[in-house]
C-alpha cells in the first residue's frame, strides 16, 4: 500500500509501543483537556480509517484485530487543525481484554503522532 502524502511530508514521532495479549483491541480517542475544536484524521497501517473527525468528550472508537500473522500494526494520528488552543492534543484509551492503556498524544501541522501495537499471544 502506498504511503499517504501527509505521512510522507510530515515528521512521524513514535509516541508509544503497546504490547497486547488479547487479539481484540478497542481504541477510544478523546480531546485531552479543553474541548477546543481539534480535528484529526487517523491512518492504520497507512490506510485512512477516520477522516477529519472532531475530538470531543465522546470518544472516536476504532476496533483492531490482532493475530500471529498480523502481529504488528501502526496507528498514525494526523492533526487536521490545531483547534483554538494549539497544539492538537488527544487522549487515547486502549483496551485489550484485561489490559488498559492511556496514551496522551500531541500532533501539529508539521508532526504526526504514531502508536505501534504489538500482539503477543499469552502463554
Amino acid at each position: 500500500m502506498p504511503v499517504p502524502e501527509v505521512i510522507k511530508t510530515r515528521s512521524n514521532e513514535l509516541v508509544k509501543v503497546l504490547t497486547v495479549s488479547d487479539p481484540n483491541v478497542v481504541i477510544k480517542i478523546y480531546d485531552n483537556g479543553e474541548i477546543d475544536g481539534d480535528t484529526i484524521s487517523v491512518y492504520l497501517d497507512n490506510k485512512l480509517v477516520l477522516s477529519e473527525k472532531r475530538l470531543t468528550a465522546s470518544p472516536l472508537i476504532l476496533k483492531l484485530k490482532m493475530d500471529e500473522l498480523n502481529d504488528e500494526h501502526e496507528l498514525t494520528m494526523i492533526a487536521e487543525n490545531l483547534g483554538t488552543i494549539p497544539p492538537n492534543t488527544s487522549l487515547m484509551i486502549v483496551e485489550a481484554g484485561e489490559q488498559r492503556f492511556e496514551v496522551r498524544i500531541t500532533s501539529t501541522e508539521q508532526k504526526n503522532a504514531v502508536v505501534r501495537f504489538r500482539y503477543q499471544k499469552p502463554k
